[in-house]
């Protein structure tokens, strides 16, 4: 099993017709939604990338080398990781601080049997964690 926050779980994957991709607020009839790029940078790469590619902005011309696009890819995956690490590290120490000098007894339920190790989760708390 995985454990996610809900914001992280809904893992929804929407399919459109058509018809369906006329945006009734914009007044457009043809619309493609990314994440807001002030929040997402890569968003924004993809943005100027289109526009670039369909002649709509010459404004970013190294967005046309394909050897440029493939580093700047490979430096927003990199940082996205990285941002992974931190956050999980982050979660990891605010855990630790949070249950520090701390001593209960709760339920939990058994997710993995190992050899040399259970992997259980602690569901009033969102917890899964390995006990040797």
């Amino acid at each position: 099993g995985r454990l996610c926050s809900p914001g992280q779980s809904s893992g929804i994957n929407a399919e459109y017709g058509e018809d369906e991709y006329y945006h009734y607020g914009l007044v457009v009839p043809l619309y493609t939604h990314f994440t807001s790029p002030i929040r997402r940078y890569p968003d924004l790469l993809v943005h100027r990338l289109l526009a670039a590619s369909v002649g709509y902005d010459k404004t970013y011309t190294e967005l046309l080398d394909r050897n440029k696009v493939h580093e700047w890819c490979e430096n927003l995956n990199y940082r996205h990781h990285q941002a992974q690490l931190v956050q999980r590290a982050s979660i990891a120490l605010h855990t630790q601080l949070y249950f520090k000098d701390k001593c209960m007894d709760e339920d939990a339920y058994i997710l993995f049997v190992r050899r040399n190790a259970i992997v259980v989760l602690v569901r009033r708390y969102g917890l899964e964690s390995t006990i040797f």
